[in-house]
């Protein structure tokens, strides 16, 4: 039995003790960006994965309009309301995520009864890898499923965001959950956060399986360090549109520009539009090489942008070095970087199948004498998006 079988099997049994219906059973994946950092608020491309783990959920509808909520990873803890109350101002904790995806399903489609809603998840938690996106996202699609809404994805997909921004009060760009949405086996998705454009690029896993290696480092600054390198960004642009006409955003900046008017920005500032100007072209790269299917050279990118993050974004952590040095040191390594915005979380490499264990044994002993700290490393392919499981 597989890991996602048994997941589905304890969930059902646990629902049993929970609810006398039989339930429905959903999957959402969660994601790592591994090309394209930092460019969603810039305009740029970026490179997102749907991870082949990711948050179940098993619900059942009801006839009194009561939501009864309970997951695995908050045992022994049932919320219970009634839809009439739920509200972008109401105390929540670990329920509000799914609270959230009921108020902007309601709130679009008119169309809860009670529910009975167990959630389940294989993904790590608060680590940069969207777990909050994927449980919104499943329950979004449940909801759609249940209750016969022909909804497509991009209506999923605002739904899903509406929930985190409004509900939960993330303020988060469309990007996770549009990643989750058009997740597809063995492919990384290239989605172009000016033209809006998303094309699905070949990413073998026979090749290169995704590793995710934990620092053990809490994320602490995460959102106020992003607050701050937004407002740089911002701050370069409007220093830039004053020489650059129609420019709308960093990423329309080209190398010429910059070096003509650069110095008219902070040190800050240049180190931070240096990053973008340089993303833009490695993501370039990146697709040519994945095109091509040339896993090395998009691993490089991966490398180089770590590097940028390191020393123009300023947003790495010397454990988060370790780890990507540890991990590019092994033969069969491709490429790896920190993921989402910093600051501690995880590191993510491509790395060939067959130096699944060389990699896992010397990462995790020089992270270990490097750091004192003991991870672990986490495995996952290239998903698909979000669906139904039949049971």
């Amino acid at each position: 039995m597989t890991k996602s079988s048994q997941i589905v099997k304890n969930g059902l049994e646990q629902f049993a003790e929970f609810s006398p219906s039989t339930p429905r059973v959903f999957f959402a994946p969660g994601r790592a960006n591994l090309l394209g950092a930092h460019m969603d608020y810039n305009g740029g491309v970026v490179m997102p994965v749907a991870l082949s783990k990711g948050s179940y959920v098993f619900a059942a509808t009801r006839s009194d309009n009561l939501l009864r909520i309970r997951s695995r990873q908050f045992e022994g803890e049932t919320v219970e309301l009634k839809i009439s109350e739920l509200h972008p101002q109401r105390a929540n904790g670990w329920a509000g995520y799914i609270e959230g995806a009921l108020w902007a399903t309601q709130q679009r489609w008119q169309c809860l009864q009670g529910l009975d809603i167990y959630v389940d998840s294989d993904l790590p938690i608060a680590k940069g890898l969207s777990s909050s996106a994927s449980v919104v996202s499943a329950v979004v699609k449940t909801v759609a499923c249940l209750f016969d809404i022909d909804a497509d994805r991009d209506e999923m997909i605002h739904l899903a965001h509406l929930a985190e921004n409004r509900y939960v009060g993330v303020r988060c760009g469309v990007l996770d959950q549009t990643a989750i949405f058009l997740g597809e086996q063995d492919t990384v998705l290239m989605f172009d956060c000016l033209e809006l454009t998303r094309v699905h690029l070949p990413l073998d896993s026979s090749a290169a399986l995704i590793a995710i290696i934990d620092s053990q480092v809490s994320r602490e600054l995460a959102s106020s360090e992003f607050n701050i390198r937004v407002a740089e960004c911002t701050s370069a642009l409007s220093t830039m549109q004053k020489d650059v006409p129609g420019l709308t955003c960093l990423r329309e900046l080209s190398a010429k520009q910059f070096a003509e008017h650069k110095n008219k920005l902070s040190a800050v500032e240049k180190k931070r539009t240096q990053h973008v100007i340089d993303e833009v072209q490695r993501t370039r790269r990146g697709a040519k090489a994945l095109r091509a299917n040339n896993i090395a050279e998009f691993g490089a990118c991966m490398t180089a942008t770590h590097y940028s993050l390191r020393d123009l974004f300023e947003v790495s952590t010397d454990e988060l070095d370790i780890l990507v040095k540890a991990s590019t040191d092994v033969e069969g390594c491709y490429g790896a970087r920190l993921t989402g915005a910093g600051f501690g979380g995880c590191v993510a490499a491509l790395v060939h199948p067959q130096a699944q264990a060389e990699f896992e044994k010397h990462v995790c002993q020089t992270y270990q004498q490097r750091t004192n700290i003991e991870t672990t490393v986490q495995w996952f392919s290239p998903a698909g998006g979000v669906c139904e499981i039949t049971i």
